[in-house]
């Protein structure tokens, strides 16, 4: 099997909650790019976006969610020298749809998108409103990189992230 294109993650990189980068996870990223092969980012920022919900319900004038996790990308970017890899978001969880009036939320994915266009005008951006073990955001990451499934790598943390990848037909590697 020849693997032509990487998904990565983000909780196979960092430190949850933070910026720090796991030990190996800048050795693992200059192994994929000397490869040459293209590199995209998953994440599910919505327990911040939770968060940052509850917290504007106590101060409004807080920075809202899509500047919260627009920001947190952004760093972890810089951090780890992603500025050209596109990034995928899932942001269906229902905990976090609780938490805010359905036109609340949808506001907030638009800004999201937005801040997230802005931070990456040449990346692709696909916010899934689907969790894991759904496959729908990593086939559409397929389609992003016009590359069959079964040769692209998912490189995870978890058992759904396995069940995501089986699902969708793509070869898995756990962190």
């Amino acid at each position: 099997m020849m693997i032509r294109a990487v998904i990565i993650d983000l909780d196979a990189l960092i430190s949850k909650g933070s910026i720090t980068p796991l030990p190996g996870a800048a050795e693992r990223l200059a192994h994929i790019r000397a490869q040459q092969l293209p590199i995209a980012i998953t994440t599910n920022p919505n327990k911040l976006i939770a968060h940052t919900a509850e917290q504007q319900a106590t101060a409004p004038d807080s920075f809202s969610a899509a500047a919260r996790v627009a920001a947190s990308i952004k760093e972890i970017s810089h951090a780890l020298d992603l500025q050209q890899v596109p990034w995928f978001l899932s942001l269906g969880d229902p905990t976090t749809q609780e938490t805010m009036s359905a036109q609340t939320y949808q506001a907030t994915i638009e800004q999201i998108k937005q801040e997230m266009q802005s931070l990456f005008p040449q990346g692709a951006l696909y916010v899934s409103q689907v969790t894991g073990p759904a496959p729908a955001m990593l086939l559409a990451i397929t389609q992003h990189f016009q590359v069959p499934p079964a040769e692209c790598l998912y490189i995870g943390t978890s058992a759904m992230d396995k069940q995501a990848a089986n699902a969708a037909g793509l070869p898995f590697e756990l962190v």
